[in-house]
């Protein structure tokens, strides 16, 4: 499966997020998946959410990751990477480029067939594009994605609904080509090759405005990837079959179960054997490791946790826009010590957009903000903010009591809340918790805030970060989503400009020399560690827990790979 560039996550189930699966790599031989099957004991496997998943199965009209783990178990990719984060084909074979680098040609594998044995087309690849182009996807809520395809000639801006961009050639039913705007070094691993073909067939007569509502969209027929939605319990569970035409063979389990299971109980139903596959909190590991049957695995993860602010928050957007106000957060916070006590030890501190497991994490900032609540309380008596009867006032006098809003269904959010809150408290910011709320329900709240009049103030949230050369664009451009809506960092404009010049630069014809682009994102991560836009927390490990009978899984910090292949045998 894929695993678009970044992906919303409840913060302190970052750990969790890595479980969507990735694909690639040969399948098992014929004489494998005969053996299997004959020393398999069971056919379903049920894989742990940790927070409910969305209603929307059309990929990418949902943010949540949770969704995003359901789609891309159904609908394949273009492209993917193998474990070694090297770009390979999926439901394309083959592609080249034209001399000018602008033209990207692309063979569809004779094998890429629909869960109904219809073939995947370039019709179909088409209006995958059309749809992240079109107007009725870039309206919507959560239409986050459409920048994977703003490169395309003629798709930059939403386009009317059933157009395709001029970009978009089909050449033959197995043949296309995209050509883009600009040489983009970054372009094919870190968008294009998400590009998810969509059914043509099926959605091709229906109006895009039509989509969201439709029949299909709750329970999708068919689909390009090892599994296939059978039965939908809306915010509980998805039943999937296997694919019997999967381009790289018919799964060996026969079918997958998605669960919504707190966190703070998976563990029992790991022990009875109710789950087969979940995240689970660092503090399970002492009670599982030893358990008769259970397996763990840790794995470094490419994301990491932070501490957002509302920018544009009708209250204190202000204060909160003030630098000096969230590098005094970032000093006031012991990082170390959050990832002993929340994490048993298992993660690092996070010090700017990338993590340190990411091939293009700047080392240059580690050990960057050390805790210090004497550094954190001199920047505060800088920016203004006074003290008066133990608490800061805002630097007009006024009283500052911001308020962190939180996701349910996970008690160690509320745990890393209130240390949160008391870092803060002991450099005299009166932060107040709010009670928990849903995950979505926050994500609606920061993407329809423009006014900042909505309740959240401070947040917590995870980025689960992308395979592939990572471009940090369309997270952190002036007019990216992330800026414009979640966090609506806007000022100072200086800033901004500096920041959208080196990230263009990353991506430009030179920066197709990795040294020259390492240099590059470099400067830019040292811009951001400055600027702090949002506090950096920690970067968690993933901790799994799987039954011991289940084999075949390969487990990296890109999530886990090979679904198809993964088998039960007997206890």
């Amino acid at each position: 499966m894929k695993k678009r560039q970044a992906i919303l996550s409840a913060l302190s189930v970052i750990t969790l997020s890595a479980l969507i699966a990735g694909t690639g790599g040969a399948m098992a031989s014929a004489k494998t998946v005969k053996q299997h099957r004959v020393s398999s004991s069971q056919s379903t496997i049920t894989i742990a959410l940790p927070s409910a998943f969305g209603p929307n199965l059309i990929p990418a009209l949902d943010s949540s990751l949770y969704t995003a783990q359901i789609t891309n178990y159904q609908f394949d990719p273009i492209l993917t990477v193998n474990p070694q984060d090297q770009l390979i084909g999926d439901l394309v074979d083959k592609w080249w480029y034209s001399k000018d680098k602008k033209t990207i040609y692309f063979h569809i594998s004779p094998k890429a067939l629909w869960s109904n044995g219809i073939h995947v087309t370039s019709k179909d690849v088409e209006l995958g594009v059309d749809w992240l182009a079109s107007k009725s996807y870039n309206t919507t809520d959560q239409g986050e994605y459409g920048y994977e395809v703003n490169s395309i000639v003629g798709a930059k801006n939403p386009i009317p609904d059933g157009t395709t961009p001029s970009g978009f050639k089909d050449i033959s039913p197995s043949e296309f080509s995209i050509t883009t705007y600009n040489v983009d070094a970054t372009n094919l691993s870190a968008n294009l090759q998400f590009i998810q073909p969509l059914p043509y067939f099926e959605l091709g007569k229906l109006p895009m405005s039509q989509w969201k509502t439709s029949a299909f969209n709750k329970l999708p027929n068919v689909g390009s990837g090892p599994y296939i939605v059978k039965s939908v319990v809306p915010g509980q569970s998805v039943t999937m079959t296997a694919n019997p035409y999967y381009l790289h063979g018919k799964p060996l389990i026969d079918t997958t179960i998605y669960k919504v299971v707190s966190p703070d109980v998976v563990a029992g139903d790991l022990v009875s054997g109710q789950v087969n596959l979940s995240g689970i909190h660092p503090a399970d590991v002492a009670k599982l490791k030893n358990v008769a049957g259970i397996s763990i695995n840790i794995s470094p993860t490419n994301g990491y946790s932070f501490l957002g602010w509302r920018l544009n928050n009708a209250v204190y957007g202000k204060e909160f826009s003030n630098v000096k106000f969230r590098q005094a957060v970032e000093y006031a916070i012991n990082r170390q010590a959050l990832i002993q006590a929340i994490d048993k030890g298992y993660g690092k501190p996070e010090n700017g957009p990338l993590p340190p497991v990411n091939f293009w994490y700047n080392n240059a900032l580690n050990n960057t903000y050390p805790y210090s609540p004497a550094k954190a309380n001199q920047l505060l008596d800088q920016a203004g903010f006074k003290i008066k009867n133990g608490w800061r006032t805002t630097p007009d006098g006024k009283p500052f009591t911001p308020t962190l809003t939180i996701s349910s269904g996970d008690t160690n959010i509320q745990i890393e809340a209130n240390f949160i809150k008391q870092f803060l408290n002991a450099v005299h910011i009166n932060v107040k918790i709010l009670p928990p709320i849903n995950f979505n329900t926050l994500l609606n709240q920061l993407n329809n805030d423009a006014n900042g009049k909505q309740p959240v103030q401070g947040f917590f949230m995870g980025w689960s970060l992308g395979s592939g050369p990572q471009d940090p664009r369309p997270l952190w451009l002036s007019n990216a989503p992330f800026n414009t809506t979640v966090q609506d960092w806007q000022t100072p404009k200086s800033v901004l400009a500096q920041s959208d010049k080196l990230l263009n630069e990353q991506a430009s014809a030179q920066a197709y020399s990795d040294t020259y682009r390492k240099n590059v994102l470099d400067q830019w991560q040292v811009l951001m560690n400055q600027q702090m836009p949002t506090n950096f927390l920690t970067m968690d490990d993933t901790l799994t827990a799987y039954s011991s009978n289940l084999h075949g899984v390969v487990f990296t910090d890109l999530g886990t790979f090979y679904p198809w292949k993964w088998y039960f045998t007997s206890k």
